[in-house]
């Protein structure tokens, strides 16, 4: 049975706007992060030659790498390109009700 118009309503507000909002928000930290690694990059390219390890000693499961980060913006760099590459990107942004933080 088909969704009533209430429903497809509710659906809307509180998973498509939602979800536009927070993948918009996704897009933009990403944007941040990948504006910010430059010198970072320098310094752990190539991985083997890098002196950094990760002090973190609050006991996470796994500490990173420097082959880590550089995956890290890898992944961020074609995140980015798709998100906005997509056809319906424009679409989604739509969908947002408050302004953008930031």
């Amino acid at each position: 049975m088909a969704a009533s118009d209430q429903q497809v309503q509710q659906f809307v507000n509180e998973r498509v706007r939602v979800r536009a909002e927070q993948l918009r928000a996704v897009l933009l930290a990403m944007k941040d992060d990948k504006a910010a690694i430059d010198d970072v990059y320098d310094a752990l390219d190539p991985p083997q030659n890098a002196t950094w390890t990760d002090q973190r000693s609050d006991g996470p499961p796994y500490l990173l790498t420097p082959a880590d980060v550089l995956a890290y913006n890898a992944f961020i760099t074609a995140a980015i390109a798709f998100i906005e590459g997509h056809a319906d990107w424009a679409v989604v942004q739509q969908g947002c009700v408050r302004p953008a933080l930031g």
